[in-house]
């Protein structure tokens, strides 16, 4: 595999938006980090954990009044929730005002309560109409592993989606299946959307991936732009497919 930010390749003032499992505050965080030399904001539609361990260079909980009028660098900004150890979304006025600051936002659209795979419910992933890309993530990890409440967020949703059935083994298909399912990955994207599926680590897992890739419907594949197997820990990455 490559250096994974070659696999991405942003021109121009983006909004993009990350769903799914498996990786998805890393990969924020990771093109936040490669792209800080322009105007970069850092935020959620849902929640993050706070205080997030990652270098930004400006912070915003409360006063928005200047929100992206800081200059280059990363600006992490969302509502401090009540307990005080995550961050929300911003006001939806704030963040539509602030978009013209920025270069680049990247925003986690999703949660999964750290599991490896889930299903949605109607209102999740919370992705917003300004997005330009959307990136979905799904972790090659998790063939082999059992369907069941500790792999699976939402466990009643994902069996309906796909069709699988619990305590059976999740396989190559069985990721297809999420991917494809009209209430899957895809049903809240919005603009470009690119496939991640991470965690690959082995020669092994790259061919699971193109596995995954393989089962994939063509009517599917003319609405992504493109298809990258990666590791995000290791920051490596190619592209598989590309429209």
């Amino acid at each position: 595999m490559e250096t994974l930010s070659g696999c991405f390749d942003f021109q121009g003032q983006q909004v993009v938006s990350l769903i799914g499992s498996g990786g998805k505050t890393s990969l924020m965080w990771y093109l936040a980090e490669y792209y800080r030399d322009q105007t970069i904001l850092v935020s959620t539609t849902t929640k993050i954990g706070y205080p997030v361990e990652q270098s930004y260079d400006y912070f915003y909980s409360e006063d928005f009044s200047t929100l992206g009028k800081d200059g280059c660098g990363i600006t992490l900004a969302g509502c401090l929730t009540a307990d005080g150890y995550k961050l929300g979304a911003l006001p939806l006025a704030v963040f539509r005002q602030s978009l013209q600051y920025f270069d680049k936002a990247f925003l986690e659209a999703d949660g999964s309560k750290q599991l490896p795979l889930k299903g949605w419910e109607t209102f999740e992933p919370v992705v917003l109409p300004e997005t330009t890309v959307t990136i979905g993530l799904i972790p090659i990890s998790a063939v082999g592993k059992a369907i069941d409440d500790r792999t699976i967020h939402r466990l009643p949703l994902f069996l309906r989606a796909t069709g699988a059935t619990q305590g059976a083994k999740i396989h190559e298909e069985t990721l297809a299946e999420i991917i494809t399912s009209p209430t899957g990955l895809w049903e809240k994207s919005q603009g470009q959307r690119i496939l991640c599926i991470n965690q690959v680590e082995t020669p092994a897992q790259l061919n699971q991936a193109k596995k995954v890739l393989s089962l994939l419907p063509q009517m599917l594949l003319k609405r992504l732009s493109k298809v990258i197997a990666c590791n995000i820990q290791s920051k490596e990455g190619i592209v598989l497919w590309e429209k």
